[in-house]
């Protein structure tokens, strides 16, 4: 969508659409996004901006070719018919931003399918047995061809919310580098980025098992789990605020006595930007909070207005500075 895939990534995108082995799940994809836009309305602006440019489209194809009468047929009735065929084009579009989907082969005729979204980005995908799953910046999920027969197994690298699909006859697990996490027919999120010291599960709806080497623990909505890398433990806890945790999907950002630090690695994954800071001590200032316009510079005004800081912004570096 973005144009900055390559002629031989093009190629291989539409050889996966052509094969008849996608097409359940390409279907499933579309028809619960025409099911999402059943029955929405849209602005009578929207409408009449649409109306106009499949007109000019219509004119100018018909143009190209050979000359051929184009009747004008009412405006209310035209739009009733043709909004929801745009519609559900925009919804896949924007979900489509961000992400890249390819295959690679793993042995034999064994393909292993990944979902990347970048720095910056953002993407969703439905599994095939319906469980969706959203990620954060800078996170790759893979599965492969075998999904689903045996177990439903998923690899994390980055930050993803799961509702998972419920299956008693297959188990669901994430493997997020040394810890899995398996479900049982629920809603969580998994933090496992390769560069952070801890990875962390936190549950919403169900249970979940976690496991690393020969620790488990089970846990019940609104616990968390953290596996440090370092101490090789597993903590179970419950937050003040659990939510927290999945507020990113909202476009939403959530600190809890984070530090500036570990704020800066953030926003370079959700925002592609470099973070300077000008003093050690800048560092370790703490903040607690939700900012819901999470735009990159009303997150830095409300960070100067919180501190004694000031920012300045050059190109995707940002420096942090002392007031």
């Amino acid at each position: 969508m973005s144009g900055s895939t390559s002629p031989e990534e093009e190629k291989e995108l539409l050889e996966w659409f052509r094969n008849v082995r996608s097409k359940d799940e390409i279907f499933s994809f579309y028809k619960r996004k025409w099911e999402e836009v059943s029955g929405k309305e849209l602005s009578a602006d929207i409408q009449g901006q649409m109306f106009h440019k499949i007109k000019r489209r219509m004119e100018t194809t018909t143009a190209a070719g050979k000359e051929a009468e184009v009747k004008e047929l009412p405006y209310k009735k035209y739009l009733g018919k043709w909004w929801s065929y745009v519609a559900v084009i925009l919804l896949c579009v924007s979900l489509g931003i961000g992400s890249h989907l390819y295959t690679r082969d793993i042995g034999g005729s064994q393909q292993e399918y990944i979902v990347s979204a970048e720095k910056g980005q953002r993407a969703s995908l439905t599994l095939p047995d319906g469980t969706r799953v959203w990620l954060n910046s800078h996170t790759h999920i893979t599965y492969n061809g075998n999904y689903g027969k045996d177990e439903r197994a998923v690899y994390l690298s980055g930050e993803a919310y799961f509702e998972v699909a419920k299956d008693k006859k297959h188990r669901f697990v994430v493997k997020a580098g040394d810890l899995e996490v398996e479900a049982l027919g629920t809603a969580f999120n998994v933090k496992a980025y390769d560069e952070d010291k801890e990875l962390t599960a936190t549950l919403f709806e169900g249970s979940i098992r976690a496991v690393v080497g020969n620790e488990m623990a089970i846990l019940s909505p609104d616990q968390h789990v953290r596996f440090n890398k370092v101490s090789r433990r597993l903590l179970v806890e419950r937050p003040t605020n659990s939510s927290y945790a999945r507020m990113w999907r909202n476009d939403e950002l959530a600190f809890e006595s984070e530090t500036l630090e570990n704020i800066a690695v953030l926003l370079n994954r959700m925002y592609n930007v470099q973070v300077k800071f000008a003093s050690e001590k800048i560092k370790r200032y703490r903040f607690s909070g939700v900012i819901k316009n999470n735009s990159l510079d009303n997150i830095f005004e409300i960070i100067s207005l919180t501190a004694p800081i000031l920012y300045g912004a050059e190109g995707d570096t940002i420096t942090l500075r002392e007031k």
